[in-house]
């Protein structure tokens, strides 16, 4: 196993856990938790070439970019990111009109039972 697969596999372990502790924590919110922990899966596990066959986790390397190195640009991890985010919020709201729809059917041929 080589470092990068290593530190890969604790990242994808740790957004596993902040996921799941979001989850247990957002009951009050069930529509929202599931897109909370969603944005944590793929903001983390989103990769971005750093140097030569080396990458990094997005955000990380965003966060590095803006405050902490001068003459870096961050905006193409931020386009990055923006962009699974908005693949997550469409992937959300199609889960969320086919949720919907077959509910809307459900409670019509309840309704709509023939009683003798």
């Amino acid at each position: 196993m080589t470092d990068q697969f290593i530190a890969w596999f604790l990242i994808v372990v740790s957004a596993c856990g902040a996921a799941a502790l979001l989850l247990v924590a957002m009951r009050r919110w069930p529509r929202l938790r599931w897109l909370t922990a969603g944005l944590v899966l793929v903001w983390a596990a989103t990769p971005f070439p750093v140097e030569e066959g080396h990458i990094a986790p997005a955000f990380v390397v965003f966060f590095f970019r803006s405050f902490l190195e001068e003459a870096a640009n961050p905006r193409p991890p931020l386009a990055l990111l923006l962009l699974a985010t908005v693949l997550v919020l469409a992937i959300y709201g199609v889960a969320r009109l086919v949720a919907w729809g077959s509910g809307r059917r459900h409670r019509r041929s309840k309704d709509s039972r023939i009683v003798d």
